[in-house]
């Protein structure tokens, strides 16, 4: 898998997702810093470092823009792949199960980097400019939370620690959860543009909450992980769903792998 994860590293489909992650979230954090700059707001009564490294993410585009990115920054290589023949090589110099597995860690690891190391270095470029939270000082720097958020007591705690790295666990869990369900579309319908639209699709009809208006049973957002309303309810469920959702993704894209390399 390490010579898979070198090769993924330096496509570049990886550091335009990267590239486009980054660029979402300044498209908050920048735009709020240089209005308040303009309007003379003095630097104490501004949002704190850790309001505008989550501001893309709650207020911002990354979430409509987050399947997407997480879809083009590995999946989409899969199509070039199959087209090139390249995956029945190397399912028969090993095995197809042994490939599969090989996309799937790979895959999981580079769309997981593509989200998380964005929101990392955007974070850590805010703190070194606008002031650490501290509500006790500075009472706009509070956030507030309902009751139910697991973050509610916790979420200035140490400059906002607890909130970086929750968020950081969750995206990054999220996008490799997104990058397996994007292979599987890629081994059955080979079209660089379906691998990004069919996951993006899958996304926002599960975040429209259709299975409440169809079925009448309520699930939590896809980004319940890293979002701003994640409790301990909603975090085993949306775990509980990913697991079901993985265990599926891996099936079809085997399945698919072993369809196409009987054909060949």
């Amino acid at each position: 898998m390490l010579e898979e994860l070198k090769k993924a590293f330096r496509a570049r489909q990886f550091w335009v997702s990267f590239g486009t992650c980054f660029v979402v979230l300044l498209g908050y954090s920048l735009v709020y810093w240089l209005g308040s700059i303009s309007a003379g707001e003095w630097i104490e009564y501004r949002e704190s470092a850790l309001h505008l490294a989550l501001g893309g993410i709650y207020f911002g585009g990354f979430m409509l823009l987050f399947p997407f990115c997480i879809a083009f920054s590995y999946a989409t290589g899969q199509v070039d792949e199959m087209r090139s023949g390249m995956m029945q090589w190397r399912t028969f110099r090993s095995s197809i199960w042994k490939y599969v597995k090989s996309k799937v860690g790979a895959g999981m690891i580079v769309s997981a980097c593509a989200a998380v190391i964005p929101f990392i270095l955007h974070a850590i470029l805010w703190y070194h400019i606008a002031l650490p939270i501290e509500p006790e000082v500075y009472p706009n720097h509070a956030i507030y939370f309902s009751e139910r958020v697991i973050y509610y007591d916790v979420y200035a705690l140490w400059h906002g620690l607890p909130l970086y790295v929750g968020t950081a666990i969750g995206m990054a869990f999220t996008a490799a959860m997104w990058s397996v369900i994007a292979l599987a579309v890629s081994i059955w319908i080979p079209d660089k543009l379906l691998v990004i639209a069919i996951p993006a699709a899958i996304f926002y009809i599960w975040n429209a909450d259709i299975s409440f208006y169809v079925f009448d049973v309520p699930l939590p957002s896809p980004t319940s992980l890293f979002n701003d309303g994640l409790s301990v309810q909603k975090a085993v469920t949306a775990l509980i769903m990913y697991a079901i959702a993985f265990a599926i993704s891996v099936g079809v894209l085997y399945l698919g792998c072993r369809k196409r390399c009987q054909d060949v």
